[in-house]
């Protein structure tokens, strides 16, 4: 799940298969998402993120931006958020990194529209565009420095209280002195299942490594996401690394403001 950091993205809310169908709103998130990887290194990274989101959704066309704040403990040079990315002289030539160290600060702004085409009553494609702004710092390791831009499709299907979606789109990394950074293909599908409430989801997401020396990111990602009233949501999820690029576990929640409806 792209749901942080991806590229030093931010948790920005999962998207919900009523999506597509809801009215117009604001929303405003605020979250916590923990996780712990050894990125292909014998010590572990942790890494702790609190992001602050906004969603603006008029008619088919969504706005997001996500501002996170993120604490970093491991191996000096790795950069958990980007898939273990390491810069020349910390380890970029794939030599093992020595020491580890404590670092925080702000992440990277990330910047998305959605545009959501109904080519029938129950079946969706959008498409996304996003960019990441390069405001963590590079001497700390909390990101690569560059502007990227990123461009996605996705293919829902609703089936009653199921949908389904598939997604896949390309990453154009920004140019950098430090980082020899490639651009990357990337792809997902997910699963949900509305009962009353409550919103379950079954995710799983891949990205090229963005480094020659980078291991690609592998993820999975189940989460709940349960409405309080029309103005209030819960969010709560899971996710598994299946890659030397993701993190081994990690887990988080958002609380969800919504107005508007």
């Amino acid at each position: 799940m792209t749901r942080l950091l991806s590229g030093a993205a931010a948790l920005c809310a999962l998207a919900l298969p009523q999506a597509a169908m809801a009215d117009d709103y604001v929303q405003i998130g605020v979250g916590a998402d923990y996780s712990s990887g050894d990125y292909g290194e014998e010590v572990d990274t942790t890494m702790l993120a609190l992001p602050v989101s906004a969603k603006v959704k008029t008619g088919d066309l969504s706005l997001r931006v996500s501002i996170p704040w993120v604490s970093v403990d491991g191996p000096s040079g790795v950069i958990p958020g980007d898939g273990g990315v390491r810069g020349p002289g910390r380890g970029g030539g794939g030599e093992d990194l020595i020491g580890t160290e404590s670092r925080s600060g702000l992440g990277d702004i990330v910047a998305a529209a959605t545009y959501s085409f109904g080519l029938s009553d129950a079946t969706y494609f959008d498409v996304t565009g996003k960019v990441k702004l390069p405001t963590a710092s590079t001497e700390k390791s909390l990101g690569t420095g560059t502007t990227d831009f990123t461009l996605q499709g996705e293919l829902m299907q609703v089936f009653g209280d199921v949908s389904a979606a598939v997604r896949a789109g390309r990453r154009f990394n920004g140019e950098s002195d430090e980082f020899a950074l490639d651009d990357v293909w990337l792809g997902g599908a997910s699963l949900f299942y509305v009962t009353g409430d409550t919103t379950w989801g079954l995710d799983y997401d891949w990205r090229d490594g963005s480094l020659p020396t980078a291991p690609n990111r592998s993820e999975l990602t189940g989460s709940a996401t349960h409405k309080l009233s029309d103005a209030l949501r819960l969010q709560g999820y899971a996710y598994t690394g299946l890659a030397d690029g993701s993190p081994d576990i990690g887990a988080g929640a958002q609380v969800l403001f919504r107005f508007g409806q």
